[in-house]
Order: C-alpha cells, then sequence, then structure tokens
C-alpha cells in the first residue's frame, strides 16, 4: 500500500495530468449516472419487455456499436488535433445531449441524443488514454494508467451504482439532470491543462476534408503498425477475450436476477458496486505485482484466478455468488487492464498512438455487443451453471496464451547507406511497410547460441528509442528486441 501510493504521489506531481485526471474522474462518473438511466429506461422501465437477454443486448447495441462508426475518425482525428481541445468539448457536446434527452421518455426519439453521448464519451477517453504518456515519465506510466483509467472505471462504477438506487426515490430524469450537470465540470478541469496536448504531426497544416479522407490510409497504416507488434497484438486480443466474458456474465446475472430472483433496476446497481469494488481492490493491489512479475505474467495470474473463481462458484449459483463473481472479475479486470494499457503504450509510438487505441476501444468495447448476441442464442438452452462453468474454462486456457504471445519478436528491416556491408549503419527502419530515418546511438557486436549478431540502438524523429538485431553478415532477419526508456541509454 504504502509503495502504491507513493508512486501515485509521482505520479501526481506532473500538475497536467492530475487534472487530466481530475477531468476523467468526473467526466466518468457522470457517464456512471448516464448509464443509470439508460439500464432504467430501456431494460427495466420500458413496458416492453427488454428484462430478457435480447433486450440487454439491444441495450448494449445502443450503447456500444456508435463508436465503430465514430472510433476510425476519432483515431485519426486525436493524431491531428489538439487532445486538450478534445477533452475540452467533448464534454460540453455530452452535456446538452444529455438534456436533449430529458423530454423524450423511453421511445425511440431516445436513441439519437444518447448516440451521441456514448460516441463522445468513447472519443473523450480514447483521447485521454493516448494523451498520458506526454504527461507522466516512463517510470510512472503504470501507475498513471492505473490511476486514470481503472480509476476512472470505479467513478463510473459509482455513478451507476448510486444513480440506479436514486431511480426509485427521485425518478430517471433526475439521474440524468446530475449527469449532465457533471460534464461541464470535466470540461472546466480539461481547461486547466497547461499543454496543448499537440501529437508530433502536421495535421494542422492539412485542410479538415483532406484529413478525413486520409482516414482510410491512415488507419491501414495503423493497423500495420499494429500487426507488426506481437506484443500490443497480444495485449489487446486479451483484454477484448476478457471483456467478451464479463459481457457474457453480466448479460447472465441481469436475466438470473430479473427472472429466478425477481428484482428490479437496483440489482444491476448491486452487480456494479461489487464489481466496482473489485475494481478498487485490484487497483491498490497491482502494484504489488510490478516489482514481482512481468506484465504478461500478470494478465496471466488475473486469468487463472478469474477462471477457477467461475470454475468453483457454477455448482451453486445464487445471489451471493453472483456478486462474488462480479467482485472478482472486478478486481482481475485491473489486474489486466492496467498492464495491458501500459504494455500497448510501450509498445506503440506516440504518433500512432491514437490510431491504435482506437482500433483498441473498436475491439474492447464490441466485444460486450457480441457477448450479448452470444448470449441470446445460449441462455435459452444451457442452464446458467453450464454457461458459467464453460467461462470459467475460457478464462482457465488463456492463462498462458499472453506470455506466450509476447515472446515473439517484432520484425523489421533497415535500410543502410550503402547495402549494410562491414561497419556501416543504418539510416532508415522499415516496419510494416512503413520507412522512417533513424538516428543511431550505438551499436555493439555480440554472440549468441554460436552465432554473431549486431545489434543498433537507434531513435526515430518522435523520439522513440529501440534495440534493433539482426546477423552480422545480410541485410534481413532484423527484429526489434525491446524499445528503450528515454532515461535508459546505455548499451545493453
Amino acid at each position: 500500500m504504502a509503495g502504491s501510493l507513493g508512486r501515485a504521489r509521482a505520479a501526481l506531481r506532473s500538475p497536467d495530468f492530475g487534472w487530466l485526471l481530475a477531468s476523467r474522474l468526473t467526466s466518468q462518473l457522470a457517464d456512471g449516472f448516464f448509464q443509470a438511466y439508460l439500464v432504467a429506461q430501456i431494460v427495466f422501465l420500458n413496458p416492453e419487455g427488454h428484462g430478457t437477454a435480447a433486450g440487454v443486448a439491444k441495450a448494449y447495441a445502443i450503447l456500444v456499436i456508435p463508436f465503430s462508426v465514430v472510433g476510425p475518425v476519432s483515431g485519426v482525428l486525436i493524431d491531428r488535433w489538439s487532445r486538450r481541445r478534445i477533452l475540452i468539448l467533448a464534454t460540453l457536446v455530452k452535456a446538452a445531449a444529455a438534456l436533449a434527452m430529458l423530454p423524450l421518455g423511453a421511445g425511440v426519439a431516445l436513441y439519437a441524443p444518447a448516440l451521441i453521448v456514448i460516441s463522445l464519451n468513447r472519443f473523450f477517453l480514447t483521447t485521454a488514454t493516448s494523451s498520458i504518456p506526454v504527461l507522466v515519465s516512463d517510470h510512472d506510466l503504470l501507475m498513471a494508467n492505473s490511476m486514470s483509467t481503472v480509476g476512472g472505471t470505479v467513478a463510473t462504477f459509482v455513478g451507476v451504482v448510486v444513480g440506479t438506487k436514486l431511480v426509485d426515490p427521485l425518478g430517471a430524469g433526475s439521474v440524468l439532470i446530475v449527469a449532465a450537470a457533471c460534464y461541464p465540470v470535466a470540461s472546466l478541469l480539461a481547461g486547466r491543462i497547461r499543454r496543448p496536448l499537440r501529437p508530433n504531426t502536421d495535421g494542422d497544416a492539412i485542410p479538415i476534408r483532406r484529413q478525413l479522407r486520409r482516414v482510410a490510409a491512415d488507419l491501414r497504416s495503423g493497423a500495420r503498425r499494429l500487426s507488426a507488434t506481437p506484443l500490443a497484438v497480444g495485449s489487446i486480443s486479451s483484454i477484448s477475450l476478457d471483456q467478451f466474458l464479463v459481457g457474457f456474465v453480466t448479460v447472465l446475472s441481469l436475466v438470473v436476477f430479473k427472472q429466478r430472483f425477481h428484482q428490479g433496476v437496483g440489482s444491476y446497481g448491486n452487480i456494479i458496486a461489487a464489481g466496482g469494488a473489485g475494481v478498487l481492490a485490484g487497483t491498490l493491489t497491482v502494484g504489488w505485482f510490478e516489482n514481482r512479475l512481468e506484465k504478461p505474467q500478470i494478465v496471466a495470474v488475473a486469468f487463472a484466478v478469474s477462471g477457477v473463481v467461475c470454475l468453483a462458484v457454477a455448482p451453486d449459483i445464487a445471489g451471493g455468488t453472483i456478486l462474488v463473481v462480479s467482485f472478482v472479475l472486478g478486481l482481475t479486470f485491473a489486474w489486466r487492464k492496467i498492464p495491458v494499457d501500459t504494455m500497448v503504450q510501450e509498445a506503440v509510438p506516440d504518433r500512432y498512438r491514437g490510431r491504435v487505441f482506437a482500433v483498441y476501444d473498436i475491439t474492447y468495447s464490441m466485444s460486450r455487443v457480441l457477448a450479448a448476441g452470444l448470449a441470446i442464442v445460449l441462455i435459452p438452452h444451457l442452464s446458467a451453471a453450464w454457461l458459467l462453468a464453460i467461462l470459467g474454462a475460457v478464462y482457465v486456457a488463456w492463462t498462458p496464451v499472453l506470455p506466450i504471445w509476447a515472446g515473439r519478436p517484432a520484425r523489421a528491416a533497415l535500410r543502410f547507406y550503402s547495402g549494410g556491408r562491414g561497419d556501416e549503419v543504418p539510416r532508415a527502419i522499415v516496419i510494416a511497410g512503413e520507412a522512417e530515418a533513424v538516428k543511431v546511438l550505438g551499436s555493439w557486436t555480440e554472440e549468441r547460441n554460436g552465432e554473431r549478431l549486431r545489434r543498433f540502438r537507434v531513435q526515430t524523429p518522435d523520439g522513440s528509442v529501440m534495440d534493433v538485431v539482426g546477423p552480422q553478415t545480410g541485410d534481413g532477419g532484423w527484429r526489434i528486441e525491446r524499445l528503450v526508456a528515454a532515461g535508459d541509454l546505455r548499451a545493453p
């Protein structure tokens, strides 16, 4: 605990990160109240009977699918616009859209402003996450992600729990007003950030129409970069699978509470409260793992614990055991999410982060929609016990995957001034088909398993430093063995 608090204080020495954190926590608290309003209106209070798995799936679709359209554009804009300006304006528009929902009730007209709020929410969160590495040192990045990403999730949980408990005594409309009032506060907090948070690109010199026309090409470039980075691909795949499984458990829990236990909107708050308590516990304990395990191993431990608990609870599903599962999945979510965010940030250069995190958010969010769709098919045909046992088995089966995946080297090519012979040094590195000029910071010759290898430490124009290793003869077979922190430029 003392170590975690010390690391948290170190990250908060950056005033700009403190304002970013305050803005994100406030915005996500409002998101929780907004989600409580939507769940009350669409799932529990709508007379058309959306309390079934199909109804929950429809609510998930309304909450998530819009970002699959907004996401690609948001990534490109984040890589070109002032991220500070995005944080300020997105929350103000969310407030206006939320207020526009007040007179609409639970009808179809509710969906249009709801889609605006949800889409801008993903835009806001992607921007906030991709801005963190600029505001804190590499040493404080893990803890900054912990406080921001998972702290924001806890804030959302608090909003959901309090909001669902206020629906009956105050009405759903009052909960929506609270959400709309919080968003401008988040905007004011983001406005205190002094740095413009502009990425190292030439986006401002390009007219907006040309920027939008370049969306497809930029996304292809970002996707190629992601595919060439095994650590990032494996990390995103792991957390997306986790969200698929969590989404299925959430749908299953809601159906059981509503149909078997005949409980209302407050039961949703109980599930979220248990999960939120787990996330808080996970946030406080993930630092303990940091000095004992590699990040992929922390994720593996989280998958193993989730699987064992699901398998243990499956034979005895009751109100209390469902809450135990929710708590454990929240606990292990923090153990997965914080290392995953950090690994993706460390593996991807800053100028690609906006696009990569946009893809990340799409897969992360859409996983729950896919889980809800599968739940529609399976829940009527399999018992809750069997379904939970299957989910537990999937968690256990995935346990060794990320450590194995993370061990795969990223491939690259080097371009030399005259073919790469003798003592020549590279002038450019080619990753995923894109060449970048490099500055050579150092070079070494080493022997590994009887093979003579050359190692170059190179720096790209955006400041990324990496070690590239390949055979001493020839110019092929190069691999990126590690990214190097700015303060650690010693020879390996």
